[in-house]
């Protein structure tokens, strides 16, 4: 008998150790899978940011450039007034650079021979020396500025143009470009080149001024692989040399990005042997230039080292665990010890499964914002329950469902969780309350052998405007509590589970500022007390009309108000029913208007010039910061596009109404056409894995202005589509 014992704690001891070593296994290779998704994805982010970045660095630094060259060719009618006085035009080239302390020199380059009494050659030349400005004749015959590469560009091709970057005697710290472009005399013949010297530290700090990454920091080079500006750290300038090495050197392998617009080059740092990627764009607004942006991987997959230390430090615990309970569940030999682990067992999933059905529900009981606030509530009967709520916010509209399972229990929580999940999946991408009641009814009606069915009000709340769109499938009707508390009138249709084919309808009310929501479950009205009599509507309805005049009517204050009186109304007796309960207050906040202006165009790509003008003047007027406001003007002139695109059938030609108007601190942007209706927020997230042939058109175009504004929200209005993009600028 000894023996057999013995052999039996043998076996047991194996199995464990067995079990213990085949659940380490499976928890590395899980993590090690989690890792490996993480990472990708990690990758794939960085991509998409990257070149997010450099797309709104190129526009920052084609505006600059435009800027410059601009107020340049706005001077030209300096030069060419003084043309017939020589000697005058250093005075000229001498003003330029003072009211320019950015500018390192600027020169006059006459046409050979145009003054005979000057010589051959004639420049004026204003040179700045720290502090010192200098001016003096530049031509010489050992400076033989008719033979410069620059000049003979600008003579032959008679346009202005960026020099590739150069070191200068007077800057030997300082990497320099110039603009260069012709004057003409009054006959229309060219009459001399003027070069402007500009010091390249100022698109230095436009492109550095901010990053993804601590470390990370931007590159402008030329198309010949010259550095336009350079670093002064001495690190960083060791790995620019190496960076701009790799660029350059064709054996290196050079791999493009999904969108097949950016170029990735992976490096490992020479001396601290530190992992990064180079990822570089020619745009063509500034072509040949190229802008790179350099990150490391150490501060890439910082946050996801940190978790698989941290995952490791909980497998090893799991690990720990398991065994206490191997060994512990070993020991239990005896029936009712073993009846005892299996009733743990069940109270224990019970309690997981409850812990992951409330989960599911929103993680915080109220939500409060400036212009609306939500508390829900869900005491289910038993362990488990089949009422659900949901509410969340999508493109400044409240999404919000209430529902009721037949039955009690585990069947009906897992419906409960069907239906949760159905509503969201649906919900993320729809905005009209009867289709999402449509697709969850057809989910519902598959395979329904059990016949159990759902009664669920859903309900889109758009906070701009307060517009109210519902659709109930047999569910009680929810209270609207304003100056008065009355029902909202809902069409009942039949619950969700009982006919595939059933029509749901939309409704539509509007929510005045102050009005509140209030739903509930049948779990309310026919809570019973010892007595077997029911709470009832008019105890409901009463609760709620006496919550009506107090200072605070926050939506919690129904709930609380609701729930003391049900309990007070059963004593004590057993609940027969999961009770729940959601409340919405509506209170936009008006904040007083500081600008306002409207602009009519017509569906003509044209028309995008009057666009940008009008933007821009509004930013102006705002005082806006340059970096944000062209991403604003990108985001706008983006969607005007995309309607004067797709909003009208060809050859039919429609208004866009473009409406700004700001606060203190936020600019909207409200765009108005009677085109065919399109809900832009509904579009699928644009698939950057795709080539450029593959993507559906237009989703990237919503993918750039979801990432550009704040918040974007669409109604279709009267027949109109109205979107309204925002933006925080203070």
């Amino acid at each position: 008998m000894s023996n057999i014992k013995n052999a039996y704690k043998s076996v047991r001891n194996r199995s464990s150790i067995a079990i213990l070593i085949t659940a380490a296994v499976l928890m590395l290779l899980i993590s090690g899978i989690q890792q490996y998704s993480a990472r990708k994805q990690i990758r794939n982010n960085l991509e998409r940011n990257a070149e997010m970045e450099l797309i709104i660095k190129a526009i920052d630094v084609r505006h600059s450039l435009e800027d410059v060259s601009l107020a340049l060719r706005n001077r030209s009618w300096e030069f060419e007034q003084f043309l017939p006085y020589p000697d005058s035009l250093f005075a000229v080239t001498r003003r330029i650079v003072e009211q320019n302390p950015h500018f390192a020199g600027c020169c006059i380059a006459m046409v050979p021979d145009y003054y005979p009494e000057k010589g051959h050659l004639f420049e004026p030349y204003t040179l700045r020396r720290g502090e010192v400005i200098e001016t003096f004749q530049l031509a010489s015959d050992e400076h033989d500025y008719s033979k410069n590469p620059d000049f003979i560009i600008a003579a032959e091709n008679d346009s202005s143009f960026w020099s590739e970057p150069y070191q200068d005697e007077d800057y030997p710290d300082v990497t320099l470009i110039t603009y260069t472009f012709p004057i003409y005399d009054a006959f229309g013949d060219m009459a001399a080149i003027v070069g402007v010297d500009l010091s390249t530290e100022w698109l230095g700090k436009l492109l550095n001024a901010r990053h993804m990454f601590p470390s990370s920091y931007n590159l402008l080079f030329s198309g010949k692989g010259r550095l336009i500006f350079s670093l002064i750290d001495e690190k960083k300038h060791k790995d620019v040399e190496q960076i701009m090495g790799l660029i350059n050197d064709t054996t290196v392998e050079h791999t493009t990005t999904a969108s097949g617009r950016i170029t990735v080059i992976s490096f490992v740092d020479w001396e601290d042997q530190a992992k990064g990627s180079v990822y570089y764009y020619t745009p063509r607004s500034i072509s040949p230039w190229s802008i790179a942006v350099i990150n490391y991987d150490d501060e890439v997959f910082e946050p996801l080292i940190k978790i698989q230390w941290r995952n490791l430090l909980l497998t090893l615990a799991g690990l720990l665990i398991l065994a206490f309970i191997i060994q512990r569940s070993a020991k239990s030999i005896s029936k009712l010890q073993q009846a005892t682990l299996e009733r743990e067992h069940i109270d224990s999933e019970l309690n997981i499964a409850r812990n992951i059905q409330m989960n599911m529900l929103p993680q915080a009981a109220t939500m409060s914002r400036d212009d609306c606030d939500v508390f829900g509530s869900l005491v289910p009967a038993k362990m488990v329950g089949g009422d659900l709520y949901d509410y969340f916010i999508r493109d400044e509209k409240l999404f919000f469902c209430i529902g009721d399972v037949s039955g009690k229990g585990i069947p009906a929580a897992l419906v409960m969780s069907a239906g949760y999940t159905l509503y969201r999946s649906t919900a993320a991408h729809e905005s009209n309350p009867s289709r999402i009641m449509k697709a969850i009814n057809e989910s519902f009606c598959q395979n329904n052998e059990t016949n159990m069915f759902v009664t669920m009000f859903i309900g889109v709340l758009d906070l701009p405007t307060g517009r109210l769109r519902y659709c109930n499938a047999g569910h009680d009707k929810p209270f609207v509590i304003g100056k008065e508390t009355k029902q909202l009138p809902a069409k009942p249709h039949l619950p969700l589970g009982v006919m595939d084919n059933m029509v749901y309808t939309t409704q539509e009310t509007v929510l005045l500022s102050g009005e509140s929501l209030f739903l509930y479950t049948d779990g309310l009205t026919e809570a019973m007390n010892e007595k077997h009599e029911l709470f009832g509507l008019k105890r409901v309805e009463k609760g709620l009309r006496d919550c009506i005049g107090k200072e605070s009517i926050a939506s919690e204050t129904f709930i609380q108000t609701m729930t003391n009186r049900v309990n007070g109304f059963v004593n004590g007796a057993e609940q027969s029913d999961d009770l729940t309960m959601l409340a919405i207050r509506y209170v936009p906040q008006e904040k007083p208007i500081i600008f306002c202006e409207t602009l009519t165009l017509i569906n003509k790509v044209s028309e995008i010039t009057k666009l940008n003008a009008f933007v821009k003047s509004a930013m102006a007027a705002l005082n806006m910061e340059s970096g944000l406001a062209n991403r604003i003007k990108l985001a706008v002139e983006e969607a005007v596009t995309n309607v004067i695109d797709y909003a009208y059938p060809n050859d039919i030609e429609g208004n866009i109404s473009v409406t700004i108007e700001a606060d203190e601190s936020r600019i909207r942007f409200i765009l108005t056409d009677s085109g065919a209706e399109f809900d832009p927020t509904g579009v699928s997230k644009a698939d950057t894995t795709l080539t450029v042939d593959e993507r559906p058109i237009g989703g990237l175009g919503v993918f750039l202005v979801r990432n550009l504004m704040d918040s974007i929200n669409y109604e279709r209005v009267d027949g109109k589509n109205v979107l309204r993009m925002e933006k925080r600028f203070r």
